[in-house]
């Protein structure tokens, strides 16, 4: 059979049956309905979702900034009212004081300790002496005297009068009352205490007789710009109107009043986190785009060609041979996934999502506890408990990592009012090498008013880098007063190289090697080794995991003192170790074995 012209292969097309066409009488339309359009409708949907996806993650990284700034200005101020707090307290609490102002009254030894200070504006700017109902007895700052009634300059002191009075009631002349006040012009942080003498036992001052010291701290941008610097915050102002896209924070003063508004423009990483995004997602989808039309060309080609291999044989078949059905093949590939079940018992794991136990560490020489290590319990997939300290070092290593500061803040605050104990915690080498660590632990310790002398943070010396790698973090930490602790340490070729001077503060042993030490004299001697080659080096020594009386009468006879362990006392919540501290029992069996 000849050839034939486009118009004849168009008919001839027609003529053919459609049960023997797969794409029907039209390939090209079948194509663009079936196969182009869904798949262009599927390209654009699956762009729109990533673009909304990014922008709806732009916006949470902004809110999440937003609330994070909030939170952290209100700290901030939390932490500079009570510094005021502290200052009045310091201040009241003074023999002197007591002697030249409630027993016979001196001005000019007022105006010369406390009128100074307010003078020069660096620890207060406003100080005033009144008496019970308010009235200034004596007062000063850099614009010279204040008379008159306290309430008139400072609103909010009157519904303090009556705080105080009644904090005292209850607690003693030591009660001291702080508030957020404004004077109309400027806020101001004021703070209230009777004038009392330090010797414990003296009796209270009679309430006609009380004298009350103010002393008032003003916020101004000064304060404002190093509140900023300290937490690593946009600059604050304070303002009487909020501005669109501004984060605020409203100061209320003691009646619950609003004293002021602190506005910043907070940042906001959302749009730089969207720009790469989008440019990441551009580049991939455009890609995608390139093979899906080049996919789709092929493919139309390829209809084609079927379709009119499948015409022209059809045309020609002689009537007496009949149609021919042609054969459609289908294939289906299924491709099974599977997904290995992880070995590791943290996998799954919320880190985030942990309570604390604490575990006492005794003085067994004076029989005191002078800390607690602070141990981390979370929840297995199954609700079983996972301890911290039944992991390996790597696997206590990774969960550490991950709960981060939020560990040391839940810590701190809980332990900030127990003084006097020190608080030890796990953290990991590769957040001490941070840059900002040494910065967010100062910021974690100032919002929870925890002092950094009774922070010891800990690590596993089986995981340490070099001594030269990390040893300039460690002296950062160290020269903030915060004190290191090396565990899990026994001595080898490997970690003599820690025990330099000024390294760290101490070493505490592994715990797998005390258990049994009083009947294994060659561990016994390589713990001996140990702990003689600390405290050549000036490290102090704590022995953990001790079980057995005979293990602490060892090796309290190789001059340890400071223990911990389940024969001493086992981890705990904070309540059970705010009554243990304030009914301390006397660990009983170690004194016997020691």
């Amino acid at each position: 059979m000849g050839t034939t012209n486009e118009a004849d292969r168009d008919a001839a097309a027609a003529s053919v049956p459609e049960r023997y066409q797969p794409f029907g009488h039209r390939p090209l339309r079948t194509f663009a309905l079936v196969v182009a359009l869904p798949a262009l409708l599927l390209y654009v949907s699956g762009a729109l979702v990533v673009f909304f996806a990014l922008v709806t993650m732009a916006t949470e990284i902004d809110r999440q900034e937003e609330m994070r700034g909030i939170t952290a200005m209100a700290a901030a101020l939390e932490s500079f009212r009570n510094g005021v707090s502290d200052a009045a307290a310091d201040e009241a609490t003074w023999n002197e004081a007591f002697l030249n102002v409630v027993v016979s009254p001196d001005p000019a030894w007022m105006d010369s300790t406390w009128g100074a200070t307010a003078r020069l504006g660096a620890t207060y700017n406003d100080v005033m002496v009144t008496d019970q109902a308010g009235i200034v007895q004596f007062g000063e700052n850099n614009l010279g005297s204040i008379r008159g009634d306290i309430v008139a300059r400072y609103p909010a002191a009157e519904g303090m009068l009556k705080e105080l009075d009644d904090a005292i009631s209850l607690s003693g002349d030591a009660a001291v009352v702080s508030h957020f006040a404004s004077t109309g012009k400027t806020l101001a942080v004021l703070a209230a205490v009777s004038i009392h003498k330090s010797t414990p036992g003296e009796a209270a001052v009679p309430r006609q007789q009380r004298r009350i010291l103010w002393i008032g701290k003003h916020v101004t941008p000064g304060t404002l710009q190093d509140i900023a610097l300290r937490y690593q915050m946009p600059i604050a102002q304070m303002v009487t109107e909020v501005a669109h896209g501004e984060s605020s924070v409203n100061i209320v003063d003691g009646g619950g009043n609003i004293a002021g508004t602190l506005a910043w423009t907070p940042e906001q990483p959302g749009d730089s986190a969207f720009r790469h995004a989008a440019v990441a997602a551009f580049a991939i989808y455009f890609g995608i785009g390139l093979v899906l039309l080049f996919g789709l060309a092929a493919l139309r080609r390829a209809m084609i060609r079927r379709a009119t291999r499948i015409t022209t044989a059809f045309v020609e078949q002689t009537a007496a041979a009949g149609p021919a059905a042609p054969a459609a093949v289908v294939e289906t590939v299924k491709q099974a996934t599977t997904e290995e079940e992880p070995d590791s018992p943290i996998a799954g794991v919320s880190a985030s999502v942990f309570t604390v136990d604490y575990q006492p560490i005794l003085d067994l020489r004076s029989e005191t506890m002078i800390g607690v290590e602070t141990l981390l319990r979370w929840s297995k997939l199954d609700k079983s408990p996972l301890l911290q300290e039944e992991l390996s070092p790597r696997d206590a290593n990774a969960m550490m990592e991950r709960a981060g500061i939020i560990a040391l803040r839940h810590a701190t605050g809980e332990l900030a009012p127990l003084l006097g104990v020190t608080l030890s915690l796990a953290v990991t080498p590769q957040q001490v090498m941070n840059a900002v660590f040494a910065e967010k632990v100062a910021g974690t310790l100032g919002a929870t008013n925890f002092q950094m002398r009774r922070l010891q943070l800990s690590l596993d010396a089986a995981l340490m880098p070099p001594a030269e790698m990390i040893a300039e973090r460690m002296s950062e930490l160290r020269g903030m007063g915060i004190s290191i602790a090396l565990s899990n340490f026994i001595l080898s070729e490997r970690t003599v190289d820690y025990l330099r001077p000024g390294f760290a503060d101490r070493i505490c042993l592994a715990p797998g090697m005390v258990s049994l030490v009083d009947a294994d004299p060659v561990r016994f001697k390589l713990i001996e080794a140990t702990i003689d080659a600390a405290r050549t080096a000036s490290f102090a020594v704590t022995i953990p995991n001790v079980q057995r009386k005979e293990e602490a009468a060892k090796l309290l006879r190789l001059g340890c003192r400071e223990f911990r362990g389940s024969l001493l006392a086992p981890p705990m919540p904070i309540a059970a170790l705010t009554s243990l501290i304030l009914a301390p029992a006397r660990p009983q069996p170690v004194r016997q074995a020691s």
